[in-house]
């Protein structure tokens, strides 16, 4: 595993894709990168890193996970994928994807998911063929309290 090229390439992802939500800074990332080597042996795991030669071109983060219903019961979560910006004409991603496609099916996956951003890198993974199925919105607790307080207030709950 070579940590210090993974970190490298995820401050130049952070970098090139600014979110408004969640926030990641270098402090994040390096957390980030204590997680990716605390999973390092964790059979449900995938990390790689492409090279062309001894330089870093990309890399690929995801899981094999079970989910507890709905068919398939098991998937590839695809997390994070970044090919350096000299690369992306070839077939770096490509082969990121087939490789940790393999990697997935051999340890059970029946269907492949793709982890993205809101108009930002889920149109990335659009492009590979992906569907979107699924969008997670987010709020500031305090705007979330003042929304739902100014309905329920003065009022009490019905137990069902």
């Amino acid at each position: 595993m070579d940590i210090g090229a993974l970190r490298e390439m995820s401050v130049d992802f952070v970098d090139e894709t600014p979110m408004p939500y969640p926030t990641m800074d270098k402090a994040e990332i390096d957390k980030h990168m204590f997680e990716v080597l605390s999973n390092k042996d964790n059979p449900d795991w995938i990390g790689l890193i492409a090279y062309d030669g001894k330089k870093p071109a990309g890399f690929l983060i995801g899981w094999v996970v079970d989910k507890p219903y709905t068919q398939p019961d098991r998937v590839a979560v695809a997390q994070e994928l970044y090919v350096v910006p000299e690369k992306r004409a070839g077939i770096v991603g490509l082969r990121l994807m087939e490789e940790a496609g393999r990697i997935a099916v051999e340890r059970g996956a029946k269907g492949f998911e793709c982890a993205g951003t809101y108009q930002g890198t889920d149109k990335r993974w659009e492009k590979f063929g992906f569907k979107p199925f699924l969008t997670y919105g987010y709020m500031d607790p305090k705007d979330f309290m003042d929304i739902v307080t100014r309905f329920t207030r003065g009022r009490k709950a019905v137990a069902a």
